[in-house]
C-alpha cells in the first residue's frame, strides 16, 4: 500500500506543475506552502470533513475562499472530487461582499483627504516623489515600480523599463501581476516636475530605480515591498494611495482618469469599483 502524501508533499508537487506551465509569483508560491503547513487535515480528506475542519478553525470568509481555492486546485490536480468544496465556496460570496463593505467603511474613517495626499506629493522630491507619483496618478503596484531604465528597450523584453524620451518619460512594462492577461503596459508620463525628478537621478543605462547597493535588482518581492512601503506618504503604502484617489475620481466625477488609472494598473474597472472603491462601504 503507497505511503499517503503529506500537505507539503502534495502543494510541492503541485507548485512544480504549475510553475512549469506558466510563471508564478513568488508570493503565491509562499501562500500555497504556508497553508499547506498550516492545515489540520489532509488535503485528500473527504470533503464533508475538509469543509467542517475550516469551519471550526476559520470565520472570516476571505481567509475560508483563500483556503479552499488552493484545496480545490490541488485536489483537482490529484483527480479528487471538489464538488461540495466549491458550492461551499461559492455560499460564501454574500458574506464575502458584507466583509468587504465593512473593511471599506472602517477604512475609509482612518484614511486621510485626496487633499492631504496632493499637497504632501507636492512637498516632496527625488525618489520619494517619483514612487508616491506613479501610484497616485497611474495606481501602479509596488512589484510594477521595480523599474530599470534604458536608453532603448531590448528585443526580448522580461522586466519593467523606464525611459526618458524627448520631453517625456516612458514606462514600459512588462512584469506585474496581471500581466499574462494586458500584456506589456506603456505608459507616457509628460509631468514638468516628475520628468525633471527622474532627470535629477542621473541614472546610467542599465541602472535600476531602486537597487542593492551594489545596484542589483531587487529581486526579493518581501524586500522590495518594504522598502517601497517606508517610501510612501505616512507609510500608508499603494494600496491604500490608491483607494484615496478613486474615492476622489468618483466624487469628481473624473470618469476618464478613472477608466485610465484602470489600464495603467492592470485591472478591470469592474474590480476597481469593487475592491478599491470606499464609497462601497457606505451605509
Amino acid at each position: 500500500m503507497p505511503k499517503k502524501k503529506t500537505n507539503v508533499n502534495l502543494i510541492d508537487e503541485y507548485i512544480e506543475k504549475i510553475t512549469s506551465d506558466k510563471k508564478v509569483s513568488e508570493g503565491t508560491i509562499k501562500t500555497y506552502k504556508n497553508i499547506g503547513t498550516n492545515l489540520s487535515f489532509n488535503l485528500l480528506s473527504t470533503q464533508p470533513t475538509i469543509i467542517k475542519k475550516l469551519k471550526e478553525t476559520y470565520d472570516n470568509p476571505n481567509t475560508l475562499q483563500l483556503y479552499l481555492n488552493m484545496i480545490i486546485l490541488v485536489r483537482r490536480h490529484n483527480e479528487e472530487e471538489t464538488d461540495k468544496l466549491i458550492k461551499f465556496r461559492n455560499s460564501l460570496r454574500d458574506d464575502i461582499i458584507e466583509s468587504r463593505k465593512k473593511n471599506l467603511h472602517d477604512l475609509d474613517e482612518k484614511l486621510p483627504k485626496p487633499d492631504y495626499i496632493m499637497e504632501e506629493l507636492n512637498n516632496l522630491n527625488g525618489i520619494r516623489y517619483i514612487l508616491n507619483y506613479l501610484m497616485i496618478n497611474n495606481a501602479l503596484r509596488n512589484k510594477d515600480i521595480n523599474l530599470k531604465f534604458v536608453k532603448s528597450l531590448p528585443e526580448n523584453k522580461t522586466e519593467n523599463y523606464l525611459m526618458l524620451k524627448g520631453k517625456n518619460i516612458i514606462l514600459d512594462i512588462n512584469d506585474y501581476k496581471t500581466d499574462s492577461k494586458y500584456g506589456t503596459k506603456e505608459i507616457k508620463i509628460s509631468d514638468e516636475k516628475f520628468v525633471n525628478e527622474i532627470k535629477k537621478m542621473k541614472l546610467d543605462d542599465g541602472d535600476y530605480l531602486l537597487s542593492m547597493k551594489n545596484g542589483d535588482k531587487i529581486k526579493n518581492s518581501s524586500t522590495f515591498n518594504d522598502k517601497i512601503l517606508n517610501l510612501t506618504i505616512d507609510r500608508l503604502g499603494q494600496n491604500r494611495l490608491v483607494k484615496i484617489m478613486i474615492k476622489d475620481l468618483l466624487n469628481t466625477k473624473s470618469f476618464d482618469r478613472l477608466e485610465q488609472m484602470s489600464k495603467d494598473r492592470g485591472t478591470s474597472l469592474d474590480i476597481l469599483l469593487k475592491s478599491y472603491n470606499l464609497h462601497n462601504g457606505e451605509k
